[in-house]
């Protein structure tokens, strides 16, 4: 048996001026948040934990400017900070609310392709294209689709920000242009056991779509402070979400 934790989408604010543009993303409120969630994970006792992504609230008018770049990555070193009394590994994944060359700058020492509990866990670094609709291209499509045509690999994981399933893109773009393509890909390989993503803020279950189980966690940054553990047997993955406030 196996345990992940799964968290997203904090639009943390602290180093970072003002707050989302949003008032139901509570970005000044997240360590505090962060630091209780990752205590109620703790107790859990995950093999991994998720954190698929918008880790802060860059302003996107002022993606470039030296004075927020300053204080992104300060808040994202927050971030990291806040997860570091957990002992088991941590993965971590930008959106697109997060600055890509900062992020690298931080968390660019950590592994994107390591071996948990018998898994394969794989990192996509995706970036949104033309009308902020969400691509798997260039190096990352070569990294998903080298993963899928090894024989030896174990089962994997795979973590990202946009959704492939179900289609979601009311509004805003949530799911990949590619997605079918990405979908038939996984489809034609048993190797993806699970994929996890973040992006869509009011989530989607866990649900299995042939060999593969996909989950989108639910905001963080909004009441009810929600986070998912799976719990992943030898045939079958199940899924059970906290709220902060509640005990359980």
């Amino acid at each position: 048996m196996m345990k992940i934790a799964h968290i997203s989408d904090f639009h943390l604010r602290h180093h970072l001026p003002g707050s989302s543009s949003l008032a139901k993303r509570q970005s000044r409120d997240m360590p505090d948040l962060i630091s209780e969630a990752v205590n109620r994970i703790a107790d859990q006792n995950p093999a991994l934990v998720a954190v698929t992504g918008d880790l802060i609230d860059h302003p996107f008018e002022g993606m470039d400017d030296p004075k927020n770049i300053r204080a992104g990555e300060k808040d994202l070193h927050l971030v990291r900070d806040l997860f570091s009394p957990l002992t088991c590994p941590v993965a971590f994944l930008f959106g697109n609310h997060d600055r890509p060359a900062s992020f690298q700058k931080i968390y660019g020492d950590l592994p994107n392709d390591f071996t948990v509990t018998g898994h394969r866990i794989l990192l996509f670094f995706d970036h949104e294209g033309p009308d902020h609709f969400p691509e798997r291209t260039g190096d990352q499509l070569k990294r998903f689709q080298t993963a899928l045509s090894d024989p030896h690999s174990n089962p994997q994981i795979h973590l990202q920000h946009y959704m492939i399933v179900p289609t979601r893109n009311e509004g805003y773009p949530h799911t990949y242009r590619n997605a079918g393509i990405l979908k038939n890909a996984l489809q034609k390989k048993d190797r993806v056991r699970l994929v996890l993503n973040g992006h869509y803020h009011a989530g989607e279950p866990l649900a299995r779509e042939g060999h593969t189980y996909f989950s989108t966690a639910r905001a963080f940054c909004e009441p009810p402070h929600p986070f998912r553990i799976y719990t992943l047997t030898s045939n079958e993955i199940t899924q059970a979400e906290y709220l902060l406030g509640e005990q359980g």
